[in-house]
């Protein structure tokens, strides 16, 4: 049922995005006055459809994608061009054609992270904080560049960072490299330079230096020491004796005290309680019988209409040069091109937006459409960048490429793209076996 689940979510964001990308196609060509004779989700065999006017509407057995094809887009008489087929048109028309499937990836991205905006976007409450460090993580590469608790951050690699949000998205995106951190303390400015980890499978960079989380009960057994002392879920441990609570030592203290009494300082709700409990053996383990979790409060930030879509223009800008900024990272050496993740792990990504409800689904469904907008733009053949490239340089030259070169182009886009799509498929088979890449070396 899990697997069934996360098909059926994943079909669910692929279709949006793909029909918005077609229905882009779609729009422009009937504009321009061209004949589609089909509007597929998915490639190969016609399963079923409509067909409504000159358009038959399909679902087709392949749903990795879509198309549309248009009347004289690839089988047409250069001698005899009907008014209705595509390259009868002019390069502006075909241009705009062209252009109106990636834009209207862009604009669904726009349109949803407007109305997630006005509907309220709820956020971790720290990331719109200044960069202060709040916790540092022994054996970091933090603690190794020097860092401590109390320093601001100023910049990373010259790029100014305001917030925790900044912070992180730079720390994020440069796995297993060697960064320059500028940042304040005691009112002078010192630099120093860090070497950042990759801390999970899908090579997020750690620096090992964060904001200061709580830590909040969970869960709690019954008859365990916590239950008995009345400690409940959503509790937030602030301190054991005294000492400052966090994610890194909460473990620590109750396994270092075996039948010694503790006191608990908590909060609960807007108040303080203290509570004393003693840890006790529990098999190999000494323990209160709690569930922990790392805890930063939360905010719900509502936007008026104007103000949303600004927004929403400035996390577009900012999530298109993300994009644009791995991909250079990629050409130059500096980002694993293994952090690409395919059909199986947007599957993954899918199924757990939507189990975190409809807020993170659609905001999936958002960059996810932003970056097919964006990288449908670039300039290679078979995609819409590519014969965007094709025309606009034709009209720099006054003169159209021969049929056969204009052939050969779009078979080396092809040749790349299935090169890009096995890698990518290989790639997220990889990431679920034990040993990675090297489970495909029969030695």
């Amino acid at each position: 049922m899990a697997f069934i689940s996360t098909i059926l979510v994943f079909s669910v964001v692929l279709g949006i995005i793909v029909i918005v990308h077609e229905f882009g196609h779609f729009i422009a060509a009937r504009l321009m006055g061209v004949r589609v004779e089909t509007f597929s989700f998915g490639f190969g065999k016609r399963l079923f459809g409509k067909k409504i006017g000159d358009t038959d509407f399909r679902v087709s057995v392949f749903p990795l994608g879509g198309y549309v094809k248009m009347a004289g887009e690839d089988e047409y008489d250069p001698d005899n061009l009907k008014t209705d087929e595509f390259q009868a048109k002019n390069r502006a028309q075909k241009i705009f054609i062209l252009l109106m499937g990636p834009l209207m990836n862009i604009f669904l991205a726009l349109l949803i992270l407007t109305i997630i905006n006005i509907a309220g976007v709820e956020s971790e409450k720290y990331k719109s904080e200044p960069p202060a460090i709040g916790l540092i993580a022994e054996e970091s590469p933090a603690e190794k560049a020097g860092l401590e608790v109390g320093d601001l951050i100023l910049t990373i690699d010259g790029k100014n960072v305001k917030d925790w949000k900044e912070l992180e998205l730079e720390v994020g995106s440069n796995p297993d490299n060697l960064i320059k951190i500028v940042y304040k303390r005691g009112g002078k400015q010192f630099s120093t330079e860090l070497m950042v980890e990759s801390d999970n499978e899908y090579n997020i960079g750690d620096a090992g230096f964060y904001w200061k989380y709580r830590v909040m009960i969970g869960s709690v057994k019954d008859n365990s020491p916590a239950s008995l002392a009345g400690i409940q879920p959503d509790d937030i441990i602030y301190s054991i004796n005294g000492d400052d609570i966090t994610p890194f030592n909460i473990t620590k203290i109750i396994s270092d005290n075996p039948g010694n009494p503790l006191d608990f300082r908590i909060k609960r709700g807007e108040s303080f309680i203290e509570k004393k409990i003693t840890p006790q053996k529990a098999g190999d383990r000494i323990e209160i019988g709690v569930g922990l979790i790392q805890y930063s409060p939360m905010i719900n930030v509502k936007y008026g209409f104007f103000d949303a879509v600004s927004k929403s223009i400035k996390d577009t800008i900012r999530l298109t040069a993300l994009v644009f900024d791995a991909f250079r990272k990629m050409i130059v050496g500096k980002l694993s091109a293994k952090n690409l993740s395919g059909p199986i792990e947007i599957a993954k990504f899918s199924k757990r937006a939507f189990d975190s409800g409809l807020s993170e689904f659609f905001m999936l469904i958002a960059f996810i459409s932003l970056q097919l907008g964006i990288v449908n733009l670039f300039p290679i053949p078979a995609l819409d960048g590519g014969h965007l490239m094709i025309y606009s340089i034709e009209s720099l030259i006054r003169r159209e490429f021969s049929m056969k070169v204009k052939l050969a182009l779009i078979n080396v886009g092809f040749f790349i793209l299935l090169t890009l799509m096995a890698f990518v498929i290989l790639n997220d088979i990889a990431k679920n076996l034990p040993n990675g890449w090297n489970s495909f070396l029969p030695f």
